[in-house]
């Protein structure tokens, strides 16, 4: 009995073939893939360079209106005397001086007394106040008693020429007596100047004989 045996000489030539198509299927997909990386990373250092470009620009242009107010607040500054500075300093001196004197006042206010009003006129501080008195007190007494008290706190008494009496009036407000009177308080000497004309003494006149 003859056994015939068909052997394909083909085979062998196509599987070369297809694993030669694999690989290049590989090498193709490696290839797109390092492309894509490749872009993706581009497209990143692109956006961050925009963005620090807009850093930069954004800090240069905060440093020019920098320099331009700088320059604009010198060119300003020519016009400032000593004198306006120094007059600012004493005002915001004053502000926080009588901002403390204030807090202080409210502090040691006495029982039975409340600040009705307050009043600055050419360097005198008017303090207008109310207090309930009865039969057995004396008008008197009362207002040289809160006198004396804002003369000895020293926080109230700091920057003060002179604390005094200006004026009182007594009447019956709702069935209760009560003491309507101001304290005159003094911030500057009043005869500062002509102490100081006084001190520098008379002027003199020199005449020269031809």
């Amino acid at each position: 009995m003859v056994r015939l045996f068909t052997i394909n000489l083909n085979k062998g030539e196509g599987e070369i073939v297809l694993r030669q198509r694999k690989q290049e299927r590989r090498s193709f997909l490696l290839l797109f893939l390092m492309g894509l990386v490749f872009a993706v990373l581009g497209g990143v250092t692109w956006a961050q360079n925009e963005a620090l470009d807009d850093v930069i620009k954004s800090r240069r242009d905060k440093l020019d209106r920098i320099k331009y107010e700088l320059d604009s607040l010198k060119r300003e500054g020519t016009n400032v005397s000593k004198d306006d500075v120094m007059a600012l300093a004493n005002l915001e001196t004053e502000r926080f001086l009588w901002a403390r004197r204030l807090e202080v006042l409210a502090d040691v206010l006495p029982p039975g007394m409340s600040v009705t009003g307050l009043e600055l006129n050419n360097n005198r501080f008017y303090l207008h106040c109310i207090a309930k008195v009865d039969s057995s007190q004396k008008e008197f007494d009362i207002i040289s008693s809160f006198v004396d008290l804002l003369k000895t706190t020293p926080d109230f008494r700091q920057g003060m020429y002179e604390i005094k009496f200006d004026k009182s009036l007594r009447k019956v407000v709702e069935d209760q007596d009560a003491l309507m009177f101001s304290v005159e308080c003094i911030t500057r000497d009043p005869d500062r100047g002509k102490k100081k004309k006084a001190a520098a003494g008379p002027s003199k006149t020199i005449v020269q004989g031809s």
